[in-house]
């Protein structure tokens, strides 16, 4: 394994993992939650009502599907109207319905089929200012495909970073994070030294296919002892580390189980199509030291 080290500035961050769903909404302009008997009007959630074209997911205040950022600080709510190809992401307060403005640039789609990433973008409600906003919105054509989709959502919030991923059903969600029979870790070449840690990198799965996902995989210990208080972010590159492939995402600490030890993951990676070799780049942030970046190149099927 070719693997290249490069420091940069410390950075103070948090991840989170959460899942998300999608529901179809027909709305063109959806509008801040109200209350009493005005919010349950069509125009109030901007998506029309059960036969009307609606297979909405989710009990959010736009029939969307609500997730848990910060521990419930944040509560978002996921929306796709697939005939305007358009996602659009609600932020929303601990009660899971008030409108929470916040600053972000952007928030980063990226779903695993069809395979695409989208950047969400800032679009303000009635009420947001600061410059801050409660929704954000994007377009791509692939959205147009109706399907439950399963992916991963990034945003980085203040200056601070939350992900997840996320697999959507068709009558709810099951919670958790699991892996399955051809899903175990595998760590790639020798383990790495910094800042006294001692750093594996490597993957979920024995084979990689083109046209997939990949779920990078971090194990971080000192002196044997697992470190929970890093950050940790992915990213693909092509077999030349030139060319970037898959945008960075933060990955999640999980703790050790009976089946695998305490590591870091979620952070999936779609693979194009047509490639056998490809560049994981991952970047480590330790708590109180350097960040570093390590290339690992790994073979794909």
């Amino acid at each position: 394994m070719k693997t290249s080290l490069t420091y940069l500035p410390i950075a103070t961050l948090l991840t989170v993992s959460f899942i998300v769903g999608c529901s179809e909404k027909k709305s063109d302009t959806p509008t801040a939650q109200k209350s009493g008997t005005e919010a349950n009007s069509e125009s109030d959630h901007g998506h029309p009502h059960e036969g009307e074209g609606s297979h909405g997911h989710g009990a959010g205040p736009h029939d969307g599907t609500l997730a848990d950022w910060g521990g419930g600080k944040y509560h978002v709510e996921f929306t796709v109207d697939h005939d305007k190809k358009e996602a659009t992401v609600y932020v929303l307060g601990s009660d899971e319905k008030t409108p929470e403005p916040i600053t972000a640039e952007s928030l980063l789609l990226t779903i695993k089929k069809p395979q695409l990433q989208i950047d969400l973008l800032p679009v303000p409600m009635d009420g947001d200012s600061g410059g801050k906003s409660s929704r954000f919105v994007g377009t791509h054509d692939g959205l147009a495909t109706v399907m439950e989709y399963e992916g991963t959502m990034s945003a980085e919030v203040d200056g601070t970073p939350y992900a997840g991923n996320f697999k959507e059903e068709a009558h709810g969600h099951a919670g958790g994070h699991s892996h399955g029979e051809d899903d175990a870790l595998v760590w790639e070449g020798e383990p790495q030294e910094h800042a006294g840690l001692t750093i594996k990198l490597g993957h979920h799965g024995k084979h990689l296919h083109a046209g997939e996902e990949v779920e990078p995989a971090v194990s971080i210990t000192r002196g044997g002892e697992a470190i929970s208080d890093a950050k940790v972010f992915n990213a693909l590159f092509s077999a030349d580390g030139k060319t970037e492939l898959a945008k960075e995402v933060a990955t999640v600490y999980e703790p050790t189980t009976e089946e695998e030890p305490a590591h870091y993951a979620q952070g999936a990676l779609a693979i194009p199509k047509g490639v056998t070799r490809v560049v994981i780049r991952f970047r480590v942030v330790p708590s109180g030291a350097d960040a570093a970046t390590f290339d690992v190149p790994v073979t794909v099927e």
